[in-house]
């Protein structure tokens, strides 16, 4: 076991620029960390590493920036000998692993950060007692080539815009088009099933079009404003929400790689306008029109209000519209 002592050290003499055994995500919101150690004190000393005239962080980045932020001199911290950077890489990684959850990015940190010293069936053997988790050899490799793909990916995933599903479906494809992917993952936010089914779509439109995932983004209306003209009818290209603009980029794609199933369905939306229903009436069409069964949905407060919802019904019945959307 590696000997570690603790020892109270000068601020000057750590490294922070050295954040080679950093797992964690940047975090500048040290301000309550800082009042918290003038206050009270660490709870929990940093872990550091001994190296060449200077001590490098294993595991404490945000309380050793917090200790220079708040102006002291001096910090004690646990200090592993120079040399052992294994134990201190599996140090980084368990100090966090055995505090809570990892997040996708910070389990891909680590595992990029062990493979410099382990092989991946090392990791996957050892892994319940460095990630409080089993891990299996492919799932290591799997995460080593996400790492490997350009840098936002990993900004991405600490901000909950991409799914590490999605991660692994982009890993396969070179390294342009992940950038493309990755570009529009930063301009928009939705879910991971979506996530999914933006890449399936992006992807099977670009081959029938022989066009690049970035053509198609300049097409969207997320490279679309005022000035440039109209883009997804009916959106509203000024209001920059990320979720809305998720939602504006699905429609545009569903429209693109779908047009005949889009018109069917702005037609039937056109059909059941035209029946002008009472607001306590709602149709509902199979969704994709590939089941039977339509649905009308009825609601009423009094037996009046029912009565007339009924008569309404009956009048409907014989409204050519709703035939015709009706027999199809």
């Amino acid at each position: 076991m590696t000997a570690i002592t603790l020892t109270d050290i000068p601020v000057s003499e750590i490294d922070l620029a050295d954040t080679g055994f950093r797992i964690t995500s940047p975090c500048h919101d040290i301000e309550h960390l800082s009042a918290s150690i003038c206050r009270y004190g660490i709870m929990v000393a940093p872990l550091v590493l001994y190296g060449q005239d200077k001590y490098i962080v294993v595991s404490g980045f945000r309380r050793i920036e917090a200790v220079r932020h708040a102006g002291l001199s001096r910090v004690t911290c646990r200090v592993m000998p120079a040399g052992d950077t294994l134990g201190a890489a599996m140090a980084a990684v368990t100090e966090n692993a055995f505090s809570r959850e990892l997040t996708s990015a910070e389990l891909i940190r680590a595992i990029a950060l062990l493979l410099r010293f382990m092989d991946a069936e090392s990791i996957a053997k050892n892994a319940t007692s460095i990630f409080n988790r089993p891990l299996n050899t492919g799932y290591i490799n799997t995460l080593a080539h996400i790492h490997a793909m350009p840098d936002s990916v990993l900004d991405l995933l600490d901000k909950g815009k991409i799914s590490i599903k999605a991660c692994k479906n982009l890993v396969s494809m070179d390294a342009e088009t992940q950038t493309e992917f990755l570009h529009l993952f930063s301009l928009i936010k939705v879910s991971s099933g979506l996530q999914m089914e933006i890449i399936t779509w992006a992807k099977e439109i670009c081959a029938l079009e022989k066009i690049s995932v970035s053509r198609l983004i300049q097409e969207s209306p997320l490279e679309t404003n005022e000035s440039d003209g109209p883009g997804l009818e009916g959106s509203d290209l000024g209001h920059r929400d990320m979720s809305a603009l998720g939602k504006q980029f699905k429609a545009f794609l569903v429209q693109r790689r779908f047009p005949a199933l889009t018109s069917a369905k702005n037609q039937v939306r056109k059909q059941i306008k035209a029946l002008e229903l009472d607001s306590g009436l709602q149709l509902a069409v199979p969704e994709n029109f590939e089941g039977l069964v339509y649905t009308m949905q009825m609601e009423f407060k009094t037996m009046d209000e029912f009565k007339t919802r009924l008569n309404r019904l009956a009048e409907i019945a014989d409204n050519r519209n709703f035939k015709s959307l009706v027999d199809r």
